[in-house]
């Protein structure tokens, strides 16, 4: 039995739960979703999961990560107790379970240590990305304070903590989902039709985002009437796959040729095209979290507005960095904004397994296993 933990609410109040304790467990939060059903019964259970301090029983759930947080949960809550929102801080509270380093609580928790390690972070890449051009005038003056071999293998040393705590996060949520999911006896075959299928759903479901799109099928929603370009489940779809189409397209141009070749390069109309993706998404996001559109966007914390304006910014310095290619432009002013886009695109990477980002490695995993029982 699951350890109770009653002081573990005021724990979730740190990470933007708000007053949940107010929910009087009539259960509308569950019947106005549409992703919920008996295999995914969400919200209710959680609810009663952080009343109760069930930490086991909140990590070790892959129902927390079948919620996209359309938000009809809150817009219909009669004790507005704001369950859509504190869906969200549950998956902050588990991303930083998942995380052994402790970083991601403190960057979830703690505003001023969030600004503090994104600021030493862009410090330090700052001087690595001059180790990539070690005859730039600026380079020979680093090079002066402190050795270009300690600076490189710093941030090679950054790069392979973060990779190692991202496949270690994912292990982590492997076992606690596995402890639960995959029960009773099965024979070879069948778990093996079953792994295949999972996996073939799990890419149909990323690919096409059919159950955030089931997020918007009722007729009381605000977005139903909406253009499928503008609701929410594009603009999440146009942001995944815009990152990951550019990091794609920077690891290609890294590895096959000079990336100041030219702007006709395969790689950089991928790079070109999926920028354009993340630019539209992130902007649509920016948008309706200043026009508070809808209660999902009244609140959004600190390292949400981080997330999203990274992407932004990289997205635009990188734009900026192919027309000057395209018009062979080179001054002062190119080459700051250059250095700009190369440590927004690296904190991107870098803080993947400790910010918001982290969900597009766990989600796809949470879907998994509930593909898998079902």
């Amino acid at each position: 039995m699951a350890e109770l933990i009653p002081e573990f609410a005021t724990e979730l109040k740190k990470y933007g739960a708000k007053d949940f304790n107010a929910c009087y467990n009539c259960g509308n939060c569950t019947a106005v979703c549409n992703l919920t059903d008996k295999q995914a019964n969400f919200p209710r259970m959680f609810i009663r999961y952080g009343i109760l301090g069930m930490q086991e029983d909140i990590i070790e759930s892959k129902e927390l990560w079948l919620c996209y947080a359309c938000g009809d949960c809150t817009e219909t809550c009669p004790r507005e107790a704001s369950p859509g929102e504190y869906m969200a801080a549950l998956r902050r509270f588990a991303i930083a379970k998942y995380d052994l380093t402790g970083l991601t609580g403190l960057i979830f928790k703690n505003n001023p240590i969030s600004i503090l390690v994104t600021l030493v972070l862009a410090v330090i890449l700052g001087f690595f990305v001059f180790t990539m051009k070690p005859d730039h005038e600026v380079s020979r003056w680093i090079f002066n304070l402190m050795p270009f071999d300690v600076i490189h293998d710093m941030g090679m040393v950054i790069f392979l903590l973060a990779g190692i705590t991202m496949v270690v996060g994912l292990l982590r949520m492997f076992l606690h989902l596995r402890k639960t999911m995959l029960k009773g006896p099965e024979n070879n075959k069948s778990k093996k039709n079953g792994f295949i299928g999972a996996i073939k759903k799990v890419s149909i479901e990323l690919a096409g985002m059919k159950r955030y799109r089931d997020c918007d099928a009722d007729e009381a929603s605000y977005w139903f009437r909406k253009p499928w370009f503008v609701k929410p489940w594009f603009v999440h779809w146009s942001i995944m796959w815009g990152f990951l189409g550019l990091l794609l397209a920077t690891m290609l141009d890294f590895v096959l040729k000079d990336p100041a070749l030219t702007v006709w390069w395969p790689t950089r109309i991928l790079g070109t095209v999926t920028g354009l993706l993340m630019m539209y998404g992130s902007t649509l996001a920016i948008i309706y979290r200043l026009k508070k559109v809808t209660k999902t966007y009244e609140d959004t914390k600190l390292a949400d507005w981080m997330f999203l304006l990274f992407l932004w910014l990289a997205g635009l310095t990188g734009f900026w960095m192919e027309i000057v290619v395209f018009f062979g432009g080179d001054s002062v002013l190119n080459q700051v904004v250059f250095v700009i886009h190369t440590i927004m695109s690296m904190e991107l990477v870098l803080l993947f397994a400790f910010s918001k980002f982290a969900h597009a490695m766990y989600r796809p995993l949470a879907l998994y296993f509930h593909f898998l029982k079902n």
